[in-house]
């Protein structure tokens, strides 16, 4: 018998396939730089921004003397800017000089790859962060501009190769062809399950699975 399939199923599958030929190398050059950092101590806050090379996730980090303060992140296309603005909610301590500010690939101790780094960001006066906690502020930090990500990169993402490209699946289950194939490269891989690892495709497309041993571990 002839296997119907219906239109939105063939809209998803055209849709996604698109996607796929957008993302090609997507991952193999994931990198940036910090490019400003901008100060309002009237509102307690500093913005930090970084260029970014490659479409991805991204994560402006900040660190005090060993100690998390804040991050966030999102998808940022290629060759665009991340600002994260981070809430002042004390001094910087006195064990090191400045305040350590770090692109990564993951938020806070979820970051796994470091792009750029400033350790001794001088990015606020003693008297503006007695001033922050005293008005009430701590530490926090919120990604700037950007559309809403339909499908976040999950945490926990590792960048594995897959240099034959591989079959893609809508589900771990062999009979859920998608119709086309994953392209020759690098990809996020949020999951393993089974014979099946589950790739991360890109912002707006939907993850699929591809076959384990189409995988470099």
């Amino acid at each position: 018998m002839r296997r119907l399939i219906r239109p939105s199923f063939l809209a998803a599958a055209l849709v996604i396939a698109v996607l796929f030929v957008s993302a090609v190398s997507v991952f193999a050059a994931l990198g940036g730089s910090f490019v400003s950092y901008n100060l309002n101590d009237a509102g307690c806050y500093v913005d930090v921004s970084a260029q970014v090379e490659d479409a991805g996730f991204y994560a402006i980090n900040m660190w005090d003397d060993g100690n998390f303060r804040s991050g966030d992140g999102r998808f940022v296309e290629a060759g665009q800017t991340l600002t994260v603005r981070f809430y002042i909610g004390g001094l910087i301590l006195q064990g090191a000089s400045g305040i350590g500010v770090y692109l990564e690939d993951g938020i806070g101790l979820a970051a796994t790859t470091t792009y750029d780094a400033d350790g001794n960001a001088q990015l606020w006066s003693d008297t503006v962060g007695t001033d922050c906690l005293n008005a009430g502020f701590t530490w926090s930090a919120t990604a700037l501009g950007g559309a809403a990500c339909t499908y976040p990169l999950p945490a926990g993402s590792v960048v594995y190769p897959v240099p034959a490209g591989a079959l893609a699946f809508y589900a771990a289950d062999a009979s859920a062809y998608t119709g086309f194939n994953l392209s020759p490269g690098t990809w996020y891989i949020s999951e393993f399950s089974g014979d099946f690892a589950k790739v991360w495709v890109a912002c707006e497309a939907s993850p699929v699975w591809i076959p384990v041993a189409n995988v470099v571990r």
